[in-house]
């Protein structure tokens, strides 16, 4: 279901729904994605904390309610941010896995 607040920010909520298909179908130990994953969301989670710092311009501009706007924009940062951080932790993971796995290549 699509939110009325879509509209308002197209190309940022486009690129929300990419970051979270590509995060929703990774291979936990595809480490080269998952560092991917790791700084797009991070740089993603930046601008979506920058809509929400200005939700009360925003909001204003659309004929929108500021509280509206602004908790809708703060839970796409969160789910971004949240997506950062289980990104971080898989991908450190999955490196030390590849790691282990060539130890026990060389004996």
């Amino acid at each position: 279901m699509k939110s009325e607040f879509e509209k308002i920010c197209k190309e940022d909520f486009k690129q929300f729904r990419e970051i979270s298909k590509k995060f929703q179908n990774v291979d936990t130990t595809d480490s080269l994605t998952l560092k991917e994953l790791t700084v797009d969301s991070w740089l993603l989670a930046t601008r979506w904390s920058e809509i929400q710092s200005n939700a009360s311009k925003i909001a204003q501009d659309n004929g929108l309610t500021k509280m509206d706007f602004q908790n809708w924009a703060y839970q796409k940062y969160r789910q971004l941010q949240e997506m950062h951080t289980t990104c971080r932790s898989w991908y450190r993971l999955a490196v030390e896995d590849e790691k282990a796995l060539r130890g026990l290549e060389i004996t």
